[in-house]
């Protein structure tokens, strides 16, 4: 059990698919198979996966322990593909929670302002922001947070946008307690009470939309809408032997030679995030209000990146720009490694 404060793994919905944009998700979800993407990817000491492994607690050479997390990234029952460090040893980092910024306001019934605070204020001041009663935070534990990076990629066509559940990005903070459910936790934005999925867009037709060159580089608000930030703080619980064990492995599939469905030119570019339909009220956490931080595990933030493609085509050049979006995180980090696996094991 843990307290999603940002995000969770994004579950896409909307409209039902036409037979070309099955097309587009399925040819997508074939880039976990594409060999020399994922060549391109060891190269840089990354994998393409379906399923992302973001564990606050695993045992040491093992993929089960007390406190794991599955991620997934599903469009109509398929599971899109995640470039990140490999599952099995995790490679993290470790950063202070004083340096971790997110946006409250959002969760206010009335239309209040916007506003930054860090991640250790958030977690000190839950109440604030929740109906949960006790501070979330554990003084020289949490300063100190987990984090980890990864890039997912959406099947969005040129001019089209879909929409997806996620819990806070740059428009906010919103927390939820996930019991995990072996189906999934469906996470929502708050919306000053109500319950929202988020939807992307290509970052060209954004751009377009607000008369802007499309030609220029990313301005900061842009890369703000780029990402979503999922920070899992696990809480105590009843024991519960299952809670070892990984619910999801990874979905075996039929690997792709290399050139193999390359026939297309390679369509990837960054995807913008907003606010997307509405869902009725957004859950209160009154039920769970005397709920309490388990100090035997970190907290984890986990920052996923976004990126739009019809096609699920790449390039080498496409997954080192990834790579080194994802490494510009280090710059704030602390201490890099992995609690799973010796060091020289790692990459």
């Amino acid at each position: 059990m843990s307290v999603e404060a940002e995000t969770s793994s994004p579950v896409l919905e909307g409209a039902a698919l036409t037979k070309s944009s099955l097309s587009a998700v399925r040819c997508v979800e074939n880039l976990t198979r594409d060999l020399q993407a994922k060549q391109w990817a060891e190269e840089r000491g990354l994998d393409i996966v379906n399923v992302s492994w973001e564990d606050c607690a695993r045992f040491q050479g093992s993929c089960w322990g007390p406190c794991i997390s599955d991620m997934t990234l599903v469009v109509k029952k398929r599971w899109m593909p995640v470039l990140r460090v490999p599952n099995f040893s995790d490679p993290i980092m470790s950063i202070p929670s004083s340096q971790i910024q997110v946006s409250v306001g959002n969760e206010s019934p009335y239309d209040a302002p916007l506003t930054k605070i860090s991640l250790e204020n958030y977690l000190q001041n839950i109440s604030k922001y929740t109906e949960l009663t006790n501070s979330l935070f554990i003084p020289d534990k949490d300063n100190q947070v987990v984090v980890s990076t990864q890039s997912c990629f959406l099947p969005i066509p040129p001019t089209g946008e879909v929409d997806f559940h996620v819990v806070a990005t740059d428009a906010g903070t919103s927390a939820q307690v996930v019991n995990g459910d072996y189906r999934g936790d469906i996470l929502y934005f708050n919306d000053h009470g109500t319950k929202r999925t988020f939807r992307a867009e290509r970052l060209s037709t954004d751009r377009a939309k607000r008369g802007v060159d499309t030609t220029e580089v990313m301005t900061q608000e842009e890369e703000a809408r780029n990402y979503i930030m999922i920070v899992q703080i696990p809480l105590i619980k009843p024991f519960d032997p299952l809670a070892r064990k990984r619910s999801v492995r990874s979905r075996t599939t039929k690997k792709r030679k290399q050139g193999e469905g390359m026939e297309n030119d390679a369509d990837v570019e960054p995807a913008m995030v907003g606010l997307g339909s509405s869902h009725g009220p957004f859950p209160k956490l009154s039920k769970h209000a005397d709920i309490r931080r388990d100090p035997n595990y970190p907290i984890r933030v986990t920052l996923q990146y976004y990126q739009a493609t019809s096609n699920g085509v790449v390039t080498q050049s496409i997954i080192d720009n990834l790579a080194r979006q994802m490494e510009e995180v280090k710059t704030k980090a602390t201490w890099c490694g992995s609690l799973v696996v010796p060091e020289s094991n790692t990459a």
